[in-house]
């Protein structure tokens, strides 16, 4: 794969909020998301937000960069998954985490690139889902 891969180190920066966030009481239940928040040729950002339930549940989230090779979706090369982001608890209406990747483009080339997120509910109510942010174009 030569030149065509992306090589990443995470960096670890957790973007603002660094780590949970939670609204105010009285506002209503939201949904979960995940949305690239930096796209540059030096940096890809996700932002993750895990809905709560009400429990005590411990929220965290993982973010896996990718790109858009002629064969698919591909991680990139390197340090490509984020470790476990902790998000708060599910005892409140929302928790949100973040994770910036630190990317090297080859000159002369474009990619398409995108993070999938693993959102974690664990504790009292355990539970997964995945999301993926949108995508973002880089490079020539």
């Amino acid at each position: 794969m030569a030149r065509r891969t992306l090589t990443l180190t995470a960096i670890c920066a957790v973007l603002v909020g660094a780590g949970a966030a939670h609204a105010a009481t009285g506002d209503q239940i939201t949904s979960s998301w995940a949305q690239s928040n930096v796209c540059s040729a030096t940096q890809l950002g996700a932002r993750a937000q895990l809905a709560g339930d009400g429990s005590k549940s411990d929220l965290s989230v993982r973010f896996t960069a990718q790109w858009l090779s002629p064969n698919g979706w591909t991680n990139l090369q390197g340090a490509a998954t984020s470790p476990w982001q902790p998000a708060g608890s599910a005892e409140f209406t929302w928790g949100q985490a973040g994770w910036t990747f630190s990317i090297s483009v080859p000159p002369g080339h474009q990619y398409q690139l995108r993070a999938v997120a693993e959102l974690r509910w664990s504790g009292e109510t355990s539970r997964t889902e995945t999301h993926t942010t949108g995508t973002c174009t880089i490079g020539a």
